[in-house]
Parts: structure tokens; C-alpha cells; sequence
């Protein structure tokens, strides 16, 4: 097996084609039960968006998170408001005090901490009224826009959950209290557990509304575009294939849909529609010229395989590269989006093809009005390309310039609450709580001291009532409470509730005593919330509505700036599940940069492993580029924010915008070997695939757009710049592609392997020429070794003979040796003075015992003793050897048909108007009418691929030096190659 096949064998699917088209049914039943397989899992898909998917698991400040609960305990906290016109009101607060005693009992909360439990544990006996408790608890500053407003007509109950709670249940349970007890009342419930679940409930909303809608749009779009049922249902039921492929192994695994993975099947649609439509417009185009259902879809799936599966690989780098981030969602997102792609190809390529078999051909039909028009938009594009290159390219020059300025001015953000429309409920709770109370998002400020026990000193103490009081007035805080505000309660409640006691004690014995009276009245664990057991540690716990990363990332750079300052002796630490998040996105634009790098490396050494040039990978780097500029210039000149779910966009967009490159390439090779002309390849090829390119975006944009309907802020507005992307790509690939590729020479690797192999074809020829002469030599040898060996006497004129032929063989060896040197070395420019008729010569001296044993006649008539031409001799030796190869075959093909006797090959030369002609004639089968016209396009052949030199590649030396070659075919028995060079 040759190079080139072993290479075939390796990249083309034929073989397994045609067992898909031989067994369609089979096909077919083996892809059903693999997706029975896999719906059958979809029953245990479940849906879990959370903040905690924005976390990055081990960098520093999660690190230091997970330190902070392993000491202090979780601060995950579920605030419920209750709003009145006075929560001191008997009725109110009886409703209160229900709420929180329902709640109380709720598994999963460690403790819950509410104006009825204040007074529970002040008034054991029950004799205070609600005015007096009132008055007791007006001077806890702990108090003030923490349990209750200064206007007192807002309250709220704190839940402290506990570690690995199940929040959906509290929440659950939570809210069928509040609705219960609480009627007169205004009442909700707010904290990150709650923003969590809204956006769990969110996306399983988005995934029931969007994935249909998305489904009927491109079943419209199709409809609109092909008006058949093989172009229109079928490609639908494989997506939604694949669909259920990549869902069932979500199932499979237990992972569950978040905000992020819910987009998967609109990209998978998106994908997959965009490469049934390239397949689609091959099949009804070929279903025009043929009526055999197999052969058209052999000769569809044929034409169409490679560029597809060129464009899934590179897709699947797109979203693989997504891979590198570190966030999980993201990771999840990045691999199951691989996964579809790899279902799309698999179902492509097997159950589509199965399918169309089985199926009657669509009838032939006129183009409707959507073709007419996109017939004349693309006219108008070449028009653009070809002619008006001089406006074009600055504009785009220009365009481009404006929109990088716009990418330095992108803001990273990532705002849970910025995913939630501002009419959703969970939004408008977040900013209503901080109006009266205090936020529902807590901040942690760690205040280290200088060895045990040194909390249990006054002044040290009152060092944290100093720090509160700072963090206070901070941006975005709206209360601190710590370890001294408890202290300064307990004092307060063992002192008869004097105001004076509500103050820190002076001597230490007393804050000890105090230590365990807190421990008494409150419990341990409300201790360790603030304090480590050495008391060397306090947890100064901030509520803030601060939900922004740059805002919390803004928020440590202060406080740590103010209370270095402040407190020197001191260390300080500030942490939460905020500055998880807010770092964690700043991470994003390295993440997504490292992403964007990786994968536009990886697709430009594709491009020039494929296409042998750097000008094709940077050209196509470019092309891929453009819409990302585009994208994120206008993202910071708009002010969008690079947050979770728009860095996705760069990634996806290069996946996606380098299917309609690929496509454009390689139809672009195509068209360009045909005619050697590039403006006219280029003309061909948008001619022929410029609709599907236009149809493929709009329907991906008609996909994304659907996305504006996502209940997630965040979600819509991806939707929207993917539009963006998707169009800037068109653009690209139709008008910047197609210019540049004016500009350079476009030849792909496989049209280099399929050359390779003609130097091992001619070195074929030769090995059988030189296996005569040394059969020969072997021959004598061994008749005299046999004759000596069974002691046979030899003649002397016997000895003579065997060593005249010995010797006769070793010349003829010798001199084909010699005269194939020319074959072996580097083919040389240079222009020398060469006698045409001795490359000729000696090309039939090494060919002719071949020709002889073939039993075909090589007749010379050349003229002595004509001018000289400027070329070179070993170039013109590979012509000739091409030309008289090419003739033996057909000859040999004339002897498989018919018994004719007339196998010659006839080579003559003469001199006529200022040039030298040779003449190259054979009796062999002929060529047909339909290749006469193609038999000089570049590496066009009708034998086996890698045979023969290439007539293009032998055009192309005569024309180098100044000659041209033609067929003359007038005479039915010989085809003449007519080869002219002219005299200098």
C-alpha cells in the first residue's frame, strides 16, 4: 500500500460510508438504542444554579473561606423580613413570633436569632408588655437595622443554616410559613441560599421555555429554505439526537443543568443546523443531476465529510479550550458542549445518511424568493470583493482600530445580582432589605491578636468596637457586629438592662465573667461564630449590599489599607464567599485570554498543516479575530462586563466562526485548481457556498437571538453579542476572507501527498526495468555454480558466453543507473543549452525493454541536428518519462477492451516557425470529451491517486521555459500530445 493510501485509509470514512449505506436499517436500530439508552437517564436530570459555581476551588481566598467556616462556623444566613406598620403591635408581632417558632424547627438551621427569641430569653417570666420590651431594646446598638428599623416597622429573622443544609428544603418550607402566618403583613426571605435557588428555578424555566422556541425557529428557518422533509424534519430529529445524548450523560454523571450549561442546546442547535444546512444544500444539489438515492447521498457525504469534520475539530477546540478555566460551571459548560459536537458528528455521519437512503429524493423545484435573494446578495458581495478592495479594506482597517480601543475599557465584573432582571422578586428583595435594615450579603474582617487570651483583655475589646465603628461608614456596609457587641448585651441583660451596662467592663476578671455568662445566656456556639477558642482571633461579621466583584475586591484593598493603619500590632484578614467570587472572576480575563491564546494557536497550525502556508493561518487568524474585536470593542465602549457568561463569547465565537473559513478554503482549493485563476475561484466559490455561509449565520443568529428571552439578565445580553459576533463573522468570512485570499497562493497538503507518490510510481518502473538485467546476471551465476557443484564439465566456449551475458547485463544495468540519476536529483531552474533530442533519447533507453516485454513498439523520428533550446535536461527528462508512461498505460487500458495489434508509441520532432516541436503520439484508449478539457488542471488525475507525475506540474515546466503543450485528438486511433519550445 503506497503513502498516500495508507494516509487515505487513516482520514476517509468511504469504507465505512458505504457499510452505512449498504445496512441503513441496522444503522438506524444501533442509534435508536443508544438513544433509548440515554433518554432513559433524562428522568434523573436536575437543575442547580448556584453563586458557589463561580468559585474557584483552590486559590487563595477560597483557601482562606474554607479556614474561616472551618473556625467560625458557616455564615451562610437566610434573612426574613416582616413589614408592618409596628412590629410591636400585638398582632404583629404575635405573627412574628410564630414565624420564628415555625421556622425554629425547620431541619438545617442551627439557630435562628429574632426579636421573639430576644425576648424569650430576657422575660423568662412573660411580664414585660411589648412597650417595655421595646424600651429595653433600644439601646442595643447589635439591634439597630439588624433585627429591627429605627421606625420599628420592619423586623427581620436571621436563620444561621447549617453546614451542608439542604437550602432548596428551607427554602421551601420557609416560604410556605411566611405565606401561612403572615397575612397583613409584607414578607419575604433573602440571603445568597435564596439568590441561588431563584436562579436554580430560573434555569429550569429557560430550559423549558427556550429549547422549544429554539427548536420551532430553525424548523421554520428550514422550512423557509428547503421546503422538504429530508432537509427539514430529519436534520431536526438528529440535533435533537444528539440533544439527548448530551443531556442522558448529564443524568448519567449527576450533573445538573446551572445558569451556564442551560445555553448547551442552543449552541448544539445552533451547531448543528449550521452544518446539516452546508450538507443539505450538496444534497439537493446533487439530487437535481442524480435519481438513485444511494449514489446521491454517497456523493453528498463524499464531497462534504472533510470540511465538516475539519470545522467540528476545530469547533470542539473553540469550546475545549474553555476547559483550561477554572471555574466548574464553566469546565462543565466547556465539556459537554464537546460532547454535542461529538453526537452532531456521529449522528451526521451515520443515522442522516441511513435515513436519506430510505427516503425518496426531493422533486426537482425552482428556487423560491429567499434564494433569489441571497442569489443577488452574493453577486453584489463578489462585486465587493473583486472591485472595490481599495474602499473596503481601510474601512475595515479602520473599524477595527476603534474597536480594540473599545477592549481596553472592558470593566471584569461578575454580580450575581446582575443575572436577575430588575423586576424579578429576588431583586427587588436584595435592595429593599438594606433600605430599613441592613444587607443580606456578610463580609467577614478577621482581627488576629497578639497571642492567646488577647481578647480578654477591656482594651483589646474595645479595640473591635473601634473597627466596627469604621467599618461602618465604609461603602456598601450597612452593620457590624462582633464578639464586643455581645459581651456589651450580656453586660447590659445581667445589669437589669441599665443603659450605662450596655458598655464594655473595665477590668479583665469582668470581661472573663462576662465570657461565661455569654456562654449561659446565648450559647457556645454563638461564641465560637466570633471567637476562636484561644481568644486570639475575632470575627468582625459585616451585612452588606454589596454584590459586585470590583466592590468587594474594592472593599478589602480599604480595610485593610484603614485597619493596618489603625491597628499595627494587629493582623487582618477579610474573607467570605463574596471575595471567593469577586477574585475568582478577576481570574476570569486571565483564564479566558490563556483560553483565546490556546485556540487561535491551535487553529493557525491546523490552517498551515493543511494549507502549507503562514499567510492561510494568519489570514485565517485574522478572519477569526475580527468579530471578537468587534465583539468586545463594543462591550467596553457600551460598558457590558466581562463576566462569567460573556468571556464565553471569545472561545465559542472562534469555534464557531472558523466552520464557514474552513469551508471557504477548501471549496476555494477547489475552484482555484480548476481554473488557475484566483479572482475567478473566488467568484466560484461564493457563488456556490455563499448562500449556505449567509443561511448558516442567520440561522445560528435566529438561535442566539432566542436567548433574549432568558429570565437571566446576563443570559440575554450573551444573546445579543452573540448576534453581534455571528453577524461581524458573516462579514468576515464573506468579505475580509475572500479579499486577502487574493493575495496569496492556496495549495492544501493533501494535494502535496497525492505528488509524493509519483516519484515512488516511477520508482516502480524502474525497479522492474533494473530486475531484468540483474535476473539475467543471477541466471548465469547459478547455472554455473549448479554445474560446478555436481561436477559437471564446462566447455570453455560454455564459460565465454555465461560471462558475455554476465557482462552484458552488468552494462545495461550500469547505464540504466546512469541514466536515472537525472531522476534522483534536486530538479534544477537554471536555464541551460540542451539538445531536445537527447532527453529523449535517453528516456526510451530506459523505458524500452519495459515497452518491449509489454509488447508495445516505441518508434523515434527525430531530426539531427536541431537548434538548441534554453531549458534544462533533467526537467525535460521527467516530461518525456511522464509523457511515454502515460502513453504505455493507455495502451495498456486499449489491451483490456479490445484485441488490437497496434500498440505504438511514436515520438518525433522537427523544427517549424522559430520553435522546436516534439510530438508525442500513442494507440492507446484515448480521452474523453469530458477530461480533454481538465487534463491539465493541477493534480487532476484519472489514475489511482499518486500515480504519474501530473500533466499540470508538466505544463508548468514547458511554460517555464517559454513552450506550450497541447492535445490534438483529430485522428480516432492516436492521441497526440504536441509540445513546441522556442528556438533562442
Amino acid at each position: 500500500m503506497s503513502l498516500t493510501d495508507r494516509f487515505s485509509a487513516c482520514f476517509s470514512f468511504s469504507l465505512w460510508l458505504e457499510r452505512i449505506l449498504l445496512h441503513p436499517r441496522k444503522v438506524i436500530s444501533g442509534i435508536s438504542v443508544i438513544t433509548l439508552f440515554f433518554a432513559w437517564h433524562l428522568f434523573h436530570l436536575s437543575f442547580a444554579t448556584s453563586v458557589y459555581d463561580m468559585v474557584i476551588e483552590n486559590i487563595p481566598e477560597t483557601v482562606q473561606y474554607n479556614e474561616f467556616k472551618k473556625l467560625f462556623g458557616s455564615d451562610e444566613i437566610i434573612r426574613i423580613v416582616v413589614k408592618g406598620v409596628n412590629v410591636f403591635e400585638a398582632g404583629t408581632f404575635e405573627k412574628v413570633t410564630r414565624i420564628s417558632e415555625e421556622v425554629s424547627r425547620i431541619k438545617g438551621i442551627r439557630r435562628i436569632i429574632s426579636l421573639p427569641e430576644i425576648k424569650k430569653n430576657i422575660d423568662i417570666s412573660g411580664k414585660l408588655s411589648l412597650e417595655e420590651f421595646a424600651d429595653r431594646i433600644r439601646p442595643v446598638e447589635l439591634f439597630q437595622r439588624n433585627l429591627i428599623s429605627d421606625d420599628f416597622k420592619s423586623t427581620s429573622l436571621t436563620l444561621i443554616l447549617s453546614d451542608h443544609a439542604d437550602h432548596k428544603a428551607i427554602i421551601q418550607q420557609v416560604k410556605c410559613i411566611i405565606e401561612t402566618e403572615s397575612h397583613g403583613l409584607i414578607t419575604y426571605q433573602i440571603g445568597i441560599p435564596v439568590v441561588s435557588e431563584a436562579l436554580s428555578n430560573l434555569t429550569r424555566k429557560d430550559i423549558l421555555l427556550l429549547m422549544p422556541v429554539s427548536i420551532l425557529m430553525f424548523l421554520i428557518i428550514l422550512s423557509l429554505l428547503y421546503r422538504n422533509i429530508n432537509c427539514v424534519l430529519l436534520p431536526m430529529i438528529c440535533v435533537i439526537i444528539a440533544l439527548i445524548w448530551t443531556f442522558g450523560l448529564m443524568a448519567l454523571y449527576g450533573i445538573p443543568l446551572s445558569m451556564l450549561t442551560v445555553m448547551v442546546p442552543i449552541f448544539l442547535l445552533a451547531i448543528g443546523v449550521t452544518y446539516y444546512l452546508h450538507i443539505c444544500s450538496e444534497y439537493l444539489a446533487f439530487s437535481q443531476t442524480c435519481r438513485d438515492p444511494v449514489q446521491v447521498a454517497r456523493l453528498t457525504f463524499s464531497s462534504i465529510a472533510f470540511p465538516t469534520f475539519l470545522a467540528a475539530l476545530t469547533t470542539i477546540i473553540g469550546f475545549g479550550s474553555l476547559w483550561i478555566n477554572q471555574i466548574p460551571a464553566i469546565r462543565e459548560f466547556s465539556f459537554f458542549s464537546c460532547f454535542g459536537i461529538l453526537s452532531i458528528l456521529v449522528v451526521l455521519f451515520t443515522l442522516y445518511p441511513a435515513a436519506l437512503v430510505m427516503l425518496p429524493l426531493p422533486l426537482k423545484m425552482a428556487p423560491g424568493f429567499v434564494a433569489h435573494f441571497f442569489d443577488g446578495l452574493v453577486k453584489k458581495i463578489i462585486t465587493l470583493n473583486l472591485n472595490w478592495q481599495h474602499i473596503t479594506l481601510p474601512l475595515i482597517i479602520g473599524l477595527s482600530v476603534f474597536c480594540l480601543a473599545g477592549v481596553f475599557r472592558i470593566q471584569v465584573e461578575t454580580n450575581p445580582m446582575s443575572y436577575l432582571k430588575a423586576d424579578m422578586p429576588v431583586s427587588q428583595h436584595f435592595h429593599d432589605i438594606y433600605k430599613d435594615l441592613s444587607g443580606s450579603f456578610p463580609l467577614n474582617v478577621i482581627m488576629e491578636g497578639n497571642g492567646a487570651d488577647y481578647f480578654e483583655t477591656p482594651a483589646h475589646v474595645n479595640q473591635i468596637l473601634q473597627a466596627q465603628r469604621i467599618l461602618e461608614k465604609l461603602p456598601g456596609v450597612d452593620k457590624a457586629m462582633s464578639y464586643a457587641d455581645y459581651l456589651m448585651l450580656v453586660n447590659y441583660a445581667m445589669n437589669q438592662f441599665d443603659p450605662k451596662f450596655y458598655a464594655i467592663p473595665e477590668e479583665a476578671f469582668e470581661i472573663r465573667m462576662l465570657i461565661n455568662n455569654y456562654k449561659m445566656l446565648l450559647g457556645q456556639d454563638m461564641l465560637t461564630s466570633f471567637m476562636n477558642p484561644e481568644f486570639s482571633k475575632a470575627n468582625i461579621l459585616l451585612l452588606t449590599h454589596i454584590a459586585s466583584s470590583n466592590e468587594f475586591l474594592d472593599a478589602r484593598k480599604n480595610i485593610l489599607s484603614i485597619m493596618r493603619e489603625q491597628f499595627p500590632s494587629s493582623i487582618w484578614q477579610v474573607t467570605g464567599l463574596g471575595m471567593s467570587i469577586a477574585s475568582s472572576s478577576q481570574l476570569l480575563t486571565r483564564g479566558q485570554i490563556q483560553s483565546l491564546m490556546l485556540t487561535l494557536a491551535i487553529i493557525f497550525c491546523i490552517m498551515l498543516i493543511f494549507f502549507m502556508s503562514f499567510k492561510v493561518g494568519g489570514i485565517s487568524i485574522l478572519s477569526n479575530m475580527f468579530p471578537i474585536v468587534i465583539n468586545f470593542g463594543a462591550m467596553g465602549w457600551i460598558g457590558i462586563e466581562l463576566s462569567m457568561v460573556t468571556s464565553l463569547i471569545a472561545g465559542i465565537a472562534i469555534g464557531m466562526a472558523v466552520d464557514d473559513i474552513i469551508h471557504y478554503l477548501v471549496r476555494y482549493n477547489q475552484k482555484f485548481k480548476a481554473h488557475m485563476d484566483k479572482k475567478l475561484a473566488l467568484e466560484n466559490t461564493l457563488q456556490h457556498i455563499g448562500n449556505q455561509m449567509i443561511f448558516s449565520s442567520v440561522a445560528v443568529c435566529a438561535g442566539f437571538f432566542i436567548l433574549v428571552f432568558s429570565s437571566f439578565k446576563a443570559t440575554a445580553i450573551f444573546g445579543i453579542m452573540m448576534v453581534i459576533i455571528m453577524f461581524s463573522g458573516l462579514f468576515a468570512d464573506i468579505v475580509i476572507l475572500p479579499s486577502l485570499m487574493l493575495h496569496v497562493e492556496l495549495v492544501t497538503i493533501w494535494d502535496l501527498l497525492r505528488l509524493m507518490p509519483s516519484q515512488i510510481g516511477m520508482s516502480a518502473e524502474i525497479a522492474h526495468e533494473l530486475n531484468q538485467p540483474l535476473n539475467a546476471i543471477k541466471m548465469g551465476s547459478e547455472y554455473l555454480k549448479i554445474m560446478l557443484q555436481q561436477g559437471g564439465r564446462l566447455e570453455a566456449q560454455q564459460i565465454f558466453e555465461v560471462a558475455h551475458e554476465i557482462d552484458t547485463q552488468a552494462d545495461r544495468a550500469s547505464e540504466i543507473i546512469n541514466r536515472l540519476r537525472v531522476f534522483g536529483e534536486k530538479p534544477a531552474f537554471t536555464r541551460e543549452s540542451v539538445d531536445i533530442n537527447r532527453p529523449i533519447q535517453d528516456t526510451v533507453a530506459i523505458l524500452k525493454h519495459q515497452l518491449f516485454l509489454d509488447n508495445i513498439n516505441i518508434l523515434l523520428d527525430l531530426s539531427p541536428g536541431l537548434p538548441p533550446i534554453s531549458a534544462h535536461y533533467h526537467r525535460l527528462s521527467q516530461v518525456f518519462y511522464n509523457l511515454i508512461v502515460n502513453a504505455k498505460e493507455a495502451i495498456e487500458k486499449r489491451q483490456e477492451i479490445d484485441n488490437s495489434k497496434d500498440h505504438t508509441i511514436r515520438i518525433k520532432n522537427y523544427e517549424a516557425a522559430g520553435h522546436v516541436v516534439v510530438t508525442v503520439s500513442d494507440t492507446g484508449i484515448g480521452i474523453s470529451d469530458c477530461f480533454r478539457d481538465r487534463v491539465f488542471e493541477p493534480f487532476f488525475t484519472t489514475k489511482e491517486t499518486g500515480k504519474g507525475l501530473g500533466m499540470s506540474i508538466v505544463k508548468e515546466i514547458i511554460r517555464d521555459y517559454g513552450g506550450r503543450i497541447v492535445i490534438d485528438c483529430n485522428s480516432a486511433a492516436e492521441t497526440t500530445f504536441v509540445l513546441s519550445f522556442p528556438i533562442p
